[in-house]
């Protein structure tokens, strides 16, 4: 995630290669165990960002390779990673997309619920990085307990 990572915490991994588009709720539930902390709003929006990232790696990114969380307690925040197979990056959402098209929903999801997201390629192997930081508190999410 480089100049983005989050204060130093050690992230929780999971390995996705050689998964299928089922193992997205193990992802999900994996996502959950790992943060108790989190109110239920800001939960809830992690789970559905690491669920579109996840999606979007196997439909576009040729199958993910990990998935990893960082969080913060203070100030509430985590980041959310899903590296995948394919150099290519995602659109970001464009603003009036037809809404005849089947695809495209899922980055503009994640672009109003994340603070930021971005993408940056892995020099070490094929393929790229996806990420996205969500903060308790911002926009419409209330702040975790």
């Amino acid at each position: 995630m480089r100049g983005d990572h989050v204060g130093g915490a050690a992230p929780w991994i999971i390995d996705l290669r050689g998964t299928d588009p089922a193992a997205l709720a193990r992802i999900r539930r994996w996502a959950a165990r790992a943060l108790p902390h989190l109110g239920a709003e800001h939960l809830s929006d992690v789970l559905l960002v690491i669920d579109e990232l996840a999606a979007n790696a196997y439909v576009h990114g040729g199958g993910p390779v990990r998935a990893r969380i960082t969080a913060l307690t203070t100030p509430c925040r985590v980041v959310v990673e899903v590296d995948d197979l394919s150099p290519a990056h995602p659109v970001p959402p464009a603003s009036g997309s037809d809404p005849r098209n089947a695809s495209g929903y899922g980055m503009s999801l994640i672009h109003q619920l994340a603070d930021t997201w971005s993408v940056h390629d892995n020099p070490d192997a094929d393929g790229k990085t996806v990420w996205a930081r969500l903060s308790c508190g911002s926009r419409t999410r209330a702040p975790c307990p």
